[in-house]
């Protein structure tokens, strides 16, 4: 007696993100360490100074920006690897399509943005800890979280959506350059003229500038993302795994 039996997309994607999640793991090493050279960098501090009366006053500023720069990069530099050939290979493992494979990816690397902006944030503790014992000034602590808990959580909102939205554009380049190299080279030619015209000012004031609330260019940046990632899943039409 034969069955046949239909698998859904659902527990299709599911199961790739699984097995994604525990391949990529690695990852989870390479933020750390980015994350902790971010903090070494912020003790480098901004730094300004006047002087009223014969007293000098230097205020020195240190803030988690350098460890977001460094997470930023390592987040473009993911989705750009989850589409070579060797990790595309890895869905190989399942009864798959293009889509069930995309839609994973996006997810993998949502939740990847998800860890990635928390332990950013949180990081920033870990330094006001290392300036409490380490620096001989005065020590003036921001707002923590308990201070301004709807801001705090927006703020990490923020983080996770823009780290997500970095690792799109990775996954848009990385797409391009496996469809066809010409293509890749193509959208980098016209990338640069946009910045070199100053077009791509006005573009980035409209988007990451021009916003009323934080809230309104978290929403922004999270439809930026989500045309990324349909724009990479049509592109890799005929680069999808086995049926």
């Amino acid at each position: 007696m034969m069955f046949l039996s239909n698998i859904s997309l659902t527990s299709v994607v599911l199961s790739q993100v699984k097995f994604k999640l525990s391949a990529y793991s690695g990852l989870i090493y390479s933020l750390i360490i980015l994350q902790v050279l971010g903090l070494l960098f912020a003790t480098g501090w901004s730094s300004s100074g006047t002087s009223i009366n014969n007293i000098s006053i230097n205020l020195n500023i240190s803030s988690i920006d350098s460890g977001f720069i460094f997470v930023s990069l390592l987040a473009i530099s993911v989705g750009n690897l989850i589409t070579t050939r060797a990790y595309r290979y890895d869905d190989f493992s399942f009864v798959a399509t293009r889509l069930s494979s995309n839609i994973a990816n996006c997810i993998v690397l949502l939740i990847f943005s998800c860890y990635a902006g928390v332990t950013t944030y949180f990081s920033v503790y870990l330094m006001r800890i290392f300036l409490t014992f380490n620096s001989t000034n005065e020590f003036v602590e921001g707002p923590t979280i308990l201070d301004d808990p709807m801001n705090s959580l927006l703020t990490i909102l923020a983080m996770i959506i823009f780290l997500w939205m970095f690792s799109s554009l990775g996954y848009i380049a990385g797409t391009l350059f496996q469809k066809h190299k010409l293509l890749f080279f193509g959208a980098l030619v016209i990338i640069i003229m946009l910045l070199l015209t100053g077009t791509w000012i006005r573009i980035s004031e409209i988007i990451f500038v021009e916003n009323s609330s934080l809230l309104i260019l978290v929403a922004k940046t999270f439809g930026i993302a989500i045309l990324i990632f349909a724009t990479s899943t049509a592109i890799s039409n005929r680069l999808g795994v086995r049926v």
